[in-house]
């Protein structure tokens, strides 16, 4: 059985690579997209298609999966950064960094169905409740907005710490995590009482987040840009548990479907960094790949890909 395919978008030099998960990493294809400095990316469940919002094109681009060629693409607003699927919708929300919205791409009629203002510098978004909730990090207000997905509505903005870029959603829902870049700290947010819990103290520039769970023990691994590292966070203790030297500038992260391997983008040192997820982890190799590695997506294997 073939492996999963992890996608990592190469802002520098306007591609997307994508590679398949065996017991090594094995490069598929290199795509070149039509926009400039491809950033966020998401496939979306069963779709043929793999999806990249361009930051300086201001556009959502759609790879097609069978021909491993871009097919479409839209303009959204100013500068898209992060893409994410809405459960059980045939939706795609972009984040647009520079104009304060989400823009919610309709991917089966390839049309744009809503815009959704949000705070300033929006950045990451996550789903609850199947869908119905959607949390998105405001990296220039300080704060997470909450939206309800059918209504297309805010409720509500909930302050944490400084410049929150990614976030992630623990513990069967109840909780979220949050990296803010400029605390140097990871946020714990409980959902049902809206409000901020707990800060805890990673490295310098914490820019992801990627929770991981493992024979009942539950952490957290973030990207610290500024430190050249990764931070390993225990959540039961709610303090730093190990810190790997990662060198350059680590950005985007993303868990092997196995839980056996955690991926950091290094776009400085271009290179995709595999860790080990066993504590104490370490780095098991480093890939080079050129053109600056920002973000990824992930996925199982996707029967109708080229191999």
């Amino acid at each position: 059985m073939p492996g999963p395919l992890l996608a990592i978008s190469r802002k520098e030099n306007n591609k997307v690579t994508i590679l398949e998960l065996d017991e090594v990493e094995r490069e598929l294809a290199t795509i070149r997209v039509k926009g400039k400095r491809p950033f966020g990316l998401t496939f979306h469940g069963k779709d043929r298609y793999l999806y990249t919002a361009c930051w300086t094109s201001g556009t959502i681009e759609a790879i097609n999966l069978e021909s491993l060629k871009t097919e479409k693409s839209l303009t959204v607003a100013r500068l898209p950064a992060w893409a994410m699927p809405r459960p059980e919708t045939d939706e795609i929300w972009i984040s647009n960094e520079g104009a304060g919205v989400v823009t919610i791409l309709d991917a089966r009629n390839w049309s744009l169905s809503a815009e959704i203002v949000t705070g300033g510098g929006p950045s990451d978004i996550a789903f609850t409740d199947s869908g119905h909730h959607a949390w998105v990090t405001n990296e220039r207000d300080d704060n997470i907005s909450l939206i309800d997905a059918f209504a297309r509505k805010k409720i509500c903005d909930i302050p944490v710490g400084k410049v929150p870029q990614g976030i992630a959603v623990i513990r069967g829902e109840s909780q979220l995590l949050i990296a803010n870049f400029g605390s140097n700290s990871v946020s714990l947010i409980d959902i049902a009482a809206r409000k901020e819990i707990q800060q805890i103290a990673v490295g310098r520039g914490p820019i992801d987040v990627v929770p991981l769970a493992q024979q009942d023990i539950e952490t957290a691994w973030v990207t610290c840009f500024s430190e050249g590292a990764v931070s390993v966070v225990s959540i039961e203790r709610g303090e730093e548990i190990q810190r790997i030297n990662t060198g350059g500038r680590p950005q985007g992260l993303e868990v092997h479907p196995d839980a056996s391997r955690i991926y950091a983008t290094v776009g400085e040192s271009d290179e995709l960094i595999v860790l080990s997820s066993n504590m104490p982890c370490s780095i098991l190799r480093r890939l080079k790949m050129r053109g600056g590695p920002a973000r990824m997506a992930i996925a199982a294997d996707l029967p109708f890909v080229k191999k």
